[in-house]
């Protein structure tokens, strides 16, 4: 009343008190570590601990000590060829020690390393190197034949020799603001964007793991991501940051019995793996693991229930643009939908109404996040990073990432993830978030994972459609009265096609494109047709 022309969506909602908690009480994430880069990282703990095995794979082992000399050794190779700080390198190579090697000879020589994942396409490796302009390109003898052609210099590790060269480290003018990776991601455009993330964040995710991940004692983790994704960052920082051994498992996926096997036969201590593929394995059968970290997805509740027990089970969250995690559960239990959790060290997080405005506690807005560990932007993509990096309204000076997420705070002070803000669709008139069908779906003590998408029927409207990955025979009939027992009837799946397992991506990740196609009208439940299909669905999922 006071100021009767302002916007309705400018007034504050909130008092003194609820501000505070929301900018300041629950965003005290513990204590500052710094922003030490990753060879310095790596650096402090090969000098505690130079004798520990700190690499293994099926054919060989690694001390902390060899490799720091490998890498330094490779580091002052690329120093020759003119590499240094904010220079990228690219990296070709199959999950080997050489990849390891590779990375910390990059990131010792100064330069940034840009993963470039063997099994990706010729077209978008030809893509990837182009927009990178990465200079040099690390391979071996295996690769170099099928990659696209290239202006850069082409290094053979297979056929390097290093040996003449000294095994100290070499001098580097390397600070935190430079550049540590760039990894691609899928984008809008039909390109993939280049996401450049600097050393800045990684200090604070160490002390962040080694806190919430108890990596105490003889920690053996296990390298399970692909180098292109940013969750083989944690990975190596869980390990190198705690004197622990990071396990390079055999070639081939890790599914089902063989991720057991690995898990089993390695002593894996600690893995960080996706939802989809621990549905494919039975967790009474890895008897070893200690602590299990889950991301990339939402976790469902029943992955949860059967996981968590008997091991620490922590929910972890962060989007590539901010340094691989920001967030982190409380260690989970039961079998409920776990939340994102709290901040991690020197991460900074606001829910936000459209007009930027503090969501109040309890409500849903989207997830923006702050602190050191946003990466510098988009590279070469000045338009797309002023449009997902923005001014921080509440640190002056600062900025803000839109993760287009949708989320709450708890009364607790956690956040809990309500789904992608642009995911959401309209069937007939009616706004439907698919993330609360999926959780009515998961509740079935069959299902293991689902997904809800609207498809065009063949009158070409627009419908419901849920793929479960249930055992035991589960109907889809039967699946459909529990949704319609739960849930108002325009949010009942038209059909609900029930498979052995949801297609995956390389990365773990459900793989959307390759579900199939449902058959409307009649049976509301469809199993693939046959062998032929299923193959089809996997192959299709390889090219894209």
């Amino acid at each position: 009343a006071a100021e009767p022309s302002q916007p309705v969506s400018d007034i504050e909602l909130l008092d003194e008190a609820e501000r505070r908690q929301l900018l300041v009480d629950w965003n005290r994430t513990g204590p500052d570590h710094g922003q030490a880069t990753f060879p310095q990282l790596f650096e402090t703990q090969a000098a505690l601990t130079p004798h520990a095995v700190a690499l293994e794979s099926p054919d060989a082992r690694l001390s902390y000590a060899e490799l720091d000399a490998r890498a330094n050794r490779l580091a002052r190779h690329l120093q020759s060829l003119g590499v240094g700080a904010d220079v990228l390198v690219g990296i070709c190579l199959e999950r080997s020690i050489d990849m390891v090697v590779a990375v910390l000879g990059a990131l010792k020589s100064g330069a940034a390393y840009l993963p470039l994942s063997p099994e990706y396409p010729t077209e978008r490796l030809a893509y990837m190197l182009g927009d990178s302009m990465a200079p040099v390109l690390l391979t071996d003898s295996a690769q170099v034949e099928r990659l696209p052609s290239y202006w850069g210099r082409v290094v053979e590790l297979d056929r390097l020799d290093l040996d003449a060269l000294p095994d100290s480290a070499p001098e580097r003018a390397l600070r935190a603001e430079h550049l540590a990776y760039v990894i691609y991601t899928s984008g809008s455009t039909g390109q993939p964007k280049g996401v450049a993330v600097s050393h800045a964040g990684l200090a604070g995710l160490a002390g962040s793991q080694t806190e919430r991940f108890a990596l105490q004692g003889p920690t053996r983790v296990l390298q399970f991501a692909s180098l292109s994704f940013d969750a083989a960052v944690m990975e190596m920082l869980m390990a190198f940051c705690s004197g622990g051994r990071l396990v390079l498992p055999a070639a081939g996926p890790l599914l089902g019995e063989q991720l057991l096997d690995t898990l089993n036969r390695h002593e894996i201590s600690h893995a960080l793996i996706s939802p989809s593929a621990l549905s494919t394995a039975d967790a009474a059968l890895a008897p070893v693991l200690r602590t299990l970290v889950v991301g990339g997805e939402a976790c469902p509740g029943a992955t949860v229930a059967a996981w968590s027990a008997g091991r620490r089970m922590v929910n972890a969250y962060g989007p590539t643009e901010a340094t691989a995690c920001v967030t982190m559960s409380e260690p989970l239990s039961g079998d409920g939908a776990p939340k994102l959790g709290r901040p991690t060290h020197n991460a900074r997080l606001y829910v936000l109404d459209g007009a930027l405005q503090l969501a109040p506690v309890g409500v849903a807005g989207e997830l923006y996040i702050a602190g050191a560990g946003l990466a510098r932007g988009y590279l070469n993509r000045p338009g797309l990073t002023a449009e997902r990096f923005v001014a921080n309204p509440y640190g002056e000076g600062e900025r803000l990432y839109r993760s287009g997420d949708l989320a709450r705070w708890t009364e607790e002070g956690e956040l809990e993830y309500l789904g992608r803000s642009d995911q959401q669709v309209k069937v007939r008139g009616f706004r439907i978030e698919p993330g609360e069908i999926e959780a009515v779906l998961n509740r079935h003590p069959q299902v293991s994972q689902s997904v809800v998408v609207a498809r065009q029927s063949q009158g070409g409207d627009s419908q419901l459609v849920a793929y479960v990955a249930a055992v035991g025979g589960v109907e889809g009939s039967e699946l459909r009265r529990l949704a319609a027992g739960q849930l108002p009837e325009h949010m009942v799946p038209a059909a609900v096609v029930v498979l052995e397992s949801l297609p995956q991506l390389p990365n773990g990740k459900l793989d959307r494109k390759s579900l199939p196609a449902p058959e409307f009208g009649g049976s509301h439940y469809q199993r693939p047709r046959n062998a032929q299909e299923e193959m089809l669905c996997g192959l299709f999922a390889e090219v894209l």
